[in-house]
């Protein structure tokens, strides 16, 4: 009897719950990575709750695509939202797509330029070999443009290596030897230093005006649902404070919205780029970025923040 009674509860309070998730208005996030340091702040504002306070029911979507599908996915109403990288967004709209950053996610490009063992600077890759994945890709461009920034340039006392396949495989020509350094992303780094690898820099300090990651959306459905961008901004902001103070709780969150890998390693990183998340953004950010793209278009063409100075003004 007591177990039929809980059944019935249960049962009861899930209906209850979908009732009031079919009043909320649903909003499709695409993420364009499996990167936590991307789907962390939307995981704890779903598991805090700050979306339902908005008035909001969330559903990400991971795809770990390209910019251009990423473009498609919201022109054509399927996702509302993209959490995307800021140059792939800016050369989206540059060819066209009514789509407008509305805020910002990661405020810094964290990749680590880790060494191999014996280069423990800067001035120790002159006449050596840096590895990339992806000539003309933003890893490219936060590698040559830190070194550029701490005194040496490409070509002249360094040269680059386009190596496919991934992580793994520029890893794998670091302990080889074939290249004496490499950029990794904060989880990547954590492995690496577990290896007694040396940070050589860091482009979190080198490019600190450069965001990594931006939210954006079309300009049509923003000026639809202005209360929508508003709150979903906001409580990503709630969501990234929460993380900068309740790291441990907001890796077991992570967890529990279905965002894997290696909880330790996660954690570790996490203490990277805590810091870095923050929806604030400012038209010289953008700025930055076009420079990337060999654009001199105002910011105000990509960038609208009507709706984040709402969000960050009441919190």
């Amino acid at each position: 009897m007591i177990r039929s009674l809980a059944f019935f509860l249960l049962a009861t309070l899930a209906s209850y719950n979908q009732l009031q998730a079919a009043d909320r208005p649903v909003l499709t996030v695409a993420l364009v990575s499996t990167s936590w340091n991307t789907g962390l702040p939307t995981a704890v504002a779903r598991g805090m709750g700050y979306f339902a306070d908005e008035g909001l029911e969330v559903r990400p979507v991971t795809l770990a695509t390209s910019g251009p599908i990423m473009m498609a996915l919201l022109m054509s109403g399927q996702a509302q939202m993209v959490i995307a990288g800021g140059v792939a967004i800016l050369r989206g709209i540059a060819h066209g797509a009514p789509v407008v950053i509305i805020g910002g996610e990661l405020s810094r490009m964290s990749y680590a330029l880790m060494g191999a063992k014996g280069v423990k600077s800067v001035s120790d890759l002159k006449g050596k070999m840096v590895g990339i994945t992806g000539i003309g890709g933003l890893g490219e461009f936060a590698v040559v443009e830190s070194l550029k920034r701490n005194g040496l340039t490409k070509d002249r006392d360094y040269t680059l290596l386009n190596i496919e396949g991934g992580t793994t495989a520029r890893m794998a020509a670091l302990r080889a030897g074939k290249v004496q350094a490499v950029p990794l992303t904060p989880g990547q780094r954590v492995q690496a230093e577990k290896e007694g690898l040396p940070v050589i820099l860091d482009t979190r300090d080198s490019l600190a005006e450069f965001p990594s990651t931006v939210v954006a959306s079309t300009r049509e459905f923003t000026a639809a649902h202005p209360d929508q961008a508003v709150g979903f901004l906001r409580a990503l902001s709630k969501a990234m404070d929460f993380i900068r103070k309740n790291k441990d709780k907001a890796i077991e969150l992570g967890k529990l919205q279905g965002m894997r890998g290696d909880l330790a390693v996660e954690r570790k990183a996490l203490d990277y780029y805590a810091d870095d998340l923050e929806i604030k953004l400012t038209p010289s950010n953008i700025a930055a970025l076009l420079k990337i793209v060999g654009s001199s278009e105002p910011a105000a063409k990509y960038f609208d923040d009507t709706y984040l100075n709402q969000a960050v003004g009441k919190k």
